[in-house]
């Protein structure tokens, strides 16, 4: 017993209060299936390939960060309340010792550190008491100890197996030495062996380029720089990581190259990183987001010059909507006018929906005809048939692509029960791509009337527009509808202002909405127009099927291909 009994008896009272709040503990932690384990430190620093120790001396240190002990794991529980009855003597002779005016108090305690959590290597006792009286910090003697993976504070036994995986990674493949500070860990570890493939894949391929054996860590340093970090910069803008706070941003990276290597085999082309992001987010009911437009990237690179890199592709990877009541294949045709890449890709969907009764020799005649075109133009392109809703599969596949493109034969009719029920209507309404309706007339884009207001559609249609006036030299027409007969102050500077600073000449008409109906035709065949660009509906809902717009009149009106922007 300790010399000032008061303060010793006072102590086991303390004791016994806290030996009872660890039962309570333990009871509930049982119920709902957790662990309250102190952390073994050595278990802990062997999984995590610990590599030194370095003294660091006297140091404060947060009590809420000492979450493990190096021999006493089964004495004391997480929160460092005592799991034995038969502690306390010994419990409340260090208390007494601590609290007591009659003692010189106790030393410091000494801690091992990984990362920001510490363990006990001497002192648990001093620690359990210190907690009791609800001390915020403790004076100890600290040894840092570096190892693979470092630890934080709120560190659990269950995160335990996702972090020895890493180390075992790390120490397989000494990536924490070639890429230094670069997180790779994974929530599904069972991957990390592709991970590692990965850059094994790459490896290969890099020394059948260069015709020399390439070293693990040089294909490393260029996976990082040339694959890794472009695919994680798309997912990281497409807000793809928030829609699955579950994931990693690596597991991402390799489900997301993997979807694209399923796509690759079920369809027999390559499509881009960024369209392959939208597409599996669609598929699991989930939203990207949009940064920024691409046609005004595109106009960025392109004033930039040759050196800026720009693709000289705005439409790579263009969907066409192959149908019966298309029988001269005219959105395919008008594809290959559009497509203006080396690299272009025309991918061709047919949707056979259940009331098509078309024969399976009729259906193999139009695939036959379909890559006959292609071969005649030698472009490259696939074509894709699944079953189900036209509109919805049109909307599903051309998050693939970069614009759709398909034949109009029935625009948006004018009743509301003929609007409620309008297929294109739907596909506009949902579309997160550009699409073009071609009527008769296949037409390369040349002379350009851009229908124009300040909506954000418009402003991706002014984008488009702008972008083949820069590149291709095409004449650049712009139609300002009048609201309340007034144009819009801010459409017209924003459009004066922005064509100026790219050197483009242009011509601007402000009309009324009905006088837009009247003279379109005109307008279209006085200025030789080759296509008209809009934007789409500003409201996807219910109002936006009763109440007609612009882009149905336009629709409605035009002899010549439309393209709706989104």
């Amino acid at each position: 017993m300790h010399e000032d009994r008061q303060a010793y008896r006072k102590a086991l009272d303390d004791f016994h209060r806290l030996r009872s709040k660890a039962a309570l503990e333990r009871f509930w932690a049982g119920i709902r299936g957790e662990s309250l384990d102190l952390m073994a430190y050595d278990e802990v620093s062997s999984k995590l390939r610990a590599v030194s120790q370095t003294n660091i001396g006297l140091q404060q240190v947060p009590l809420k960060n000492i979450i493990g002990s190096v021999n006493r794991t089964s004495d004391f529980n997480r929160n460092f309340r005592p799991l034995s009855d038969g502690d306390s003597s010994r419990w409340a002779n260090v208390k007494a010792a601590m609290t007591s005016p009659f003692t010189a108090g106790v030393p410091p305690v000494s801690l091992y550190k990984i990362g920001e959590a510490y363990f006990v290597m001497d002192g648990n006792h001093r620690i359990s008491i210190a907690k009791e009286m609800g001390l915020d910090s403790i004076e100890a003697y600290v040894t840092e100890v570096r190892t693979k993976v470092p630890l934080s504070s709120s560190f659990t036994l269950e995160e335990l197996v996702e972090k020895a995986a890493l180390a075992d990674f790390l120490e397989d493949t000494h990536l924490d030495r070639i890429l230094p500070g670069i997180d790779l860990s994974l929530n599904r570890i069972e991957n990390y062996p592709l991970l590692s493939e990965h850059i094994h894949v790459h490896q290969y391929y890099m020394g059948i380029e260069q015709n020399r054996e390439v070293s693990f860590d040089e294909a490393a340093l260029d996976w990082y720089d040339h694959i890794y970090t472009p695919v994680v910069r798309i997912i990281e803008d497409s807000g793809l990581r928030y829609e699955f706070p579950e994931f990693t941003i690596n597991d991402l990276y390799l489900w997301v190259l993997d979807k694209q290597q399923a796509l690759l085999e079920e369809h027999g082309t390559t499509f881009k990183t960024e369209n392959v992001v939208d597409f599996v987010a669609s598929q699991e009911g989930k939203q990207t987001k949009t940064v920024g437009t691409a046609a005004d990237r595109e106009l960025d690179n392109l004033a930039m010059g040759p050196t800026g890199g720009y693709s000289d592709c705005l439409f790579r990877d263009i969907l066409v909507g192959v149908s019966h009541s298309d029988p001269e294949l005219l959105a395919q045709q008008q594809a290959m006018v559009m497509n203006r890449c080396s690299d272009g890709n025309i991918i061709g969907l047919h949707v056979k929906a259940e009331t098509d009764l078309a024969t399976s020799e009729t259906e193999a005649e139009l695939e036959t005809t379909y890559y006959q075109r292609l071969n005649e133009r030698q472009m490259k392109g696939r074509f894709i048939k699944v079953s189900g809703n036209i509109s919805k599969a049109l909307q599903e596949y051309s998050l693939l692509t970069d614009v759709m493109i398909v034949k109009l034969s029935y625009p948006p009719g004018g009743s509301v029960f003929d609007r409620l029920s309008s297929g294109i209507i739907t596909l506009l309404q949902n579309s997160r791509r550009p699409v073009m309706f071609v009527k008769e007339a296949v037409m390369p884009v040349s002379r350009i009337l851009l229908i124009f207001d300040e909506g954000e559609k418009g402003r991706e249609a002014f984008y488009i527009a702008a972008y083949y006036a820069a590149r291709y030299d095409c004449g650049l027409f712009i139609v300002m509808p009048e609201k309340d007969g007034k144009s819009s102050e801010t459409a017209l500077s924003f459009a004066g202002d922005y064509l100026s600073e790219v050197n483009l000449d242009f011509q601007t008409v402000s009309i009324s909405s009905s006088q837009l109906d009247e003279s379109l035709v005109n307008m279209i065949e006085e200025n030789s127009i080759s296509t008209v660009m809009i934007g789409g509906y500003r409201s996807t809902g219910l109002l936006g099927r009763i109440f007609s717009s612009n882009v149905d009149r336009v629709l409605e009106l035009s002899p010549v291909p439309v393209l709706v922007c989104h």
